[in-house]
């Protein structure tokens, strides 16, 4: 079985597990195929270090909202401004580079399913 290890603090604990998604398996390949060191380890975040968590996700998902806005409204206004394929090119460009700079903070979703659903209630009359 392998270790679980809390992404915040890095010690060796049970935890929330993170949700694997792109980044982490482009992480997980670069580590696999590259630097042959994958340990294959469980991600997760445990009690002590969750609202730190909180702090980093919330700050990792605005930045990259605002950084792929910026990059659509450049998109546009290059596009706005003169209409070429150069121009859509570089606006391409630009929102794949900023959508890249928002992965600097990086911070990896939780896996809980189905949490936020709330429970259905039975308003039957009898």
């Amino acid at each position: 079985m392998k270790a679980t290890y809390c992404i915040i603090c890095g010690k060796q604990k049970q935890g929330i597990p993170i949700k694997d998604d792109r980044v982490l398996e482009a992480i997980r390949w670069f580590k696999r195929n590259v630097t042959h060191n994958e340990k294959g380890n469980r991600l997760a975040i445990c009690r002590e270090c969750y609202p730190e968590y909180r702090k980093r996700r919330d700050r990792y998902t605005s930045r990259q909202a605002i950084y792929v806005i910026l990059g659509a409204i450049f998109l546009v206004l290059g596009a706005a401004i003169r209409l070429t394929a150069q121009t859509v090119m570089v606006g391409i460009l630009l929102l794949i580079a900023l959508y890249g700079l928002s992965l600097l903070n990086y911070t990896p979703a939780l896996s809980i399913k189905d949490a936020a659903k709330p429970a259905t209630k039975n308003t039957s009359n009898k």
